[in-house]
């Protein structure tokens, strides 16, 4: 083999060492180009290059090798290529053919590699693919800063680890962290959900992601969108921030909110600041709001319960509520209200101890005052019509309260009229008391029980006389729409 040893004659030094079975010069490829074959071995600085055959100018320090290319790097890199151009000036290796680069811990393949092995950058374009131990990425072009352990990735990235698959335009990568940030319109799919976003960063080894603009993730049987999302793939929970928008597909349910916290194996998310909660309906949607929203999926009745607390408030064009804290379960369609519970319906205000709304398909179909029930309608601006209880019913027909049934301790105090004449106030006392409505007005009253009833002239009456024990008129609080129950008052 012979082997030769180059003295460049550039203002800087540079060695270039060569060998090879034959080594020949032919003046019709070049002037002092030599020919190159066979065991082929070329060495620059702490760079070793062998192959099959090559050409070797030495006037310009210039390399070209073909056929099994092999170049090692500092005895840590690794590439392989059909064959090579090399400048010994400016150290750039331009390489084609099934392109390879390994230095241990990834392994990049192309077609065609530039490698400034001065800068230790190497950059692929047609098309390139980056492996290592955990993630594979491909992308039309890429740069690898090999000092950094840091890849740049452009146009057409896709992304696969045992986790996720991740589709985006630009894509920076570090193989020693782990970390990897995106811009671009993104998609991220993995087993359990997807991700949309145009903004997000990956930790592989910690499996924690943030994602951000335009976030739209869907789990199971709900779609979020948010300003901002933080998942952990591997305590499969997510967090999310800003503009929160959660709809369920299967319940029909809409939560907004500013925070929301989500987890996952239990189907579980808690939602605050600022909540909205909407359930749809065929005829009109229920608006509530509330600190503070729990929603759960319980395996035992397959159903989502909804819990909200602190001033929550809500409103539909035929009922209108407030309480301290809610309890919603769908598959039983009951809604529950507590602490201080009060319902409007009408021109008519329901308050108890424990309040339940039990819904059917197309509206209410009947209401549960429990313990101190209590209702008052006003009849004009100074009387009251009033109903208490032990338990109160009420009936709803066409979305409207039809009829009540007091049960337990009944007492009622209203005012019946002669035409438009009000005659005079009825006050009894009765275990058992049946109301029914008419144009939004009580219209009959029974006492199935033997009554203990007065009927007592207005003039005779004074202010004591017009209320029963516990009342209270709330109107001052009713929500009037949908924007009023984000308003405490």
């Amino acid at each position: 083999m012979l082997s030769l040893t180059l003295v460049s004659q550039s203002q800087e030094t540079r060695i270039v060492d060569f060998g090879a079975d034959v080594i020949s010069v032919d003046p019709s490829i070049g002037n002092g180009i030599k020919r190159l074959l066979g065991n082929v071995r070329m060495t620059h600085k702490n760079l070793t290059l062998t192959c099959d055959s090559a050409y070797l100018d030495e006037t310009i320090n210039q390399f070209k090798g073909y056929s099994r290319v092999h170049i090692i790097k500092a005895d840590t890199l690794h590439v392989y290529a059909r064959s090579l151009d090399y400048n010994g000036q400016t150290e750039l290796a331009q390489l084609e053919g099934n392109v390879l680069m390994d230095n241990g811990k990834e392994t990049l393949k192309a077609p065609r590699l530039d490698y400034n092995m001065k800068e230790e950058i190497a950059y692929y374009y047609g098309g390139g693919q980056v492996i290592d131990s955990t993630n594979t990425v491909e992308s039309f072009w890429g740069y690898f800063y090999t000092k950094l352990d840091q890849f740049v990735f452009k146009e057409g990235v896709t992304l696969t680890n045992p986790d996720n698959t991740l589709f985006t335009d630009s894509l920076r990568y570090n193989s020693k962290t782990e970390d990897m940030s995106f811009e671009g319109p993104s998609e991220i799919f993995s087993d359990s959900n997807y991700i949309a976003c145009e903004r997000g960063k990956i930790n592989s080894k910690t499996r924690i992601s943030t994602f951000s603009k335009k976030v739209f993730m869907q789990a199971k049987q709900q779609n979020l969108r948010t300003d901002s999302l933080i998942y952990n793939q591997a305590g499969k929970f997510t967090e999310a921030f800003r503009n929160i928008d959660l709809r369920d597909t299967v319940e029909n349910m809409i939560i907004r909110g500013e925070h929301l916290f989500y987890d996952e194996p239990n189907n579980r998310f808690q939602v605050t600041e600022d909540v909205l909660y909407i359930m749809t309906g065929d005829k009109d949607s229920l608006f509530l709001h509330a600190d503070t929203l729990v929603s759960s999926r319980e395996e035992t009745t397959k159903s989502r319960r909804i819990k909200a607390f602190r001033q929550v408030q809500f409103f539909r064009a035929d009922i209108q509520g407030r309480c301290d804290s809610l309890d919603y379960l769908v598959i039983d369609s009951l809604i529950q209200l507590f602490k201080e519970p009060v319902i409007w319906a009408d021109n008519n205000q329901l308050t108890a101890d424990t309040l339940g709304i039990y819904l059917k398909e197309k509206g209410i179909d009947h209401l549960d005052l429990k313990s101190k029930g209590f209702m008052v309608t006003r009849e004009d601006s100074t009387l009251y019509n009033q109903i208490k209880g032990k338990m109160i019913r009420g009936f709803f027909k066409d979305d409207k309260l039809d009829r009540i049934v007091v049960t337990g301790n009944g007492e009622s105090l209203f005012y019946p009229k002669d035409g438009e004449q009000i005659i005079g106030q009825n006050k009894a006392v009765s275990s058992s008391i049946r109301i029914a409505f008419a144009e939004k007005r009580i219209d009959k009253i029974a006492f199935l029980t033997d009554p203990d009833s007065k009927l007592t002239p207005i003039k005779d009456l004074g202010i004591k006389d017009m209320y029963l024990e516990g009342f209270l008129w709330l109107e001052d609080k009713r929500p009037i729409t949908r924007e009023d129950i984000r308003v405490w008052k």
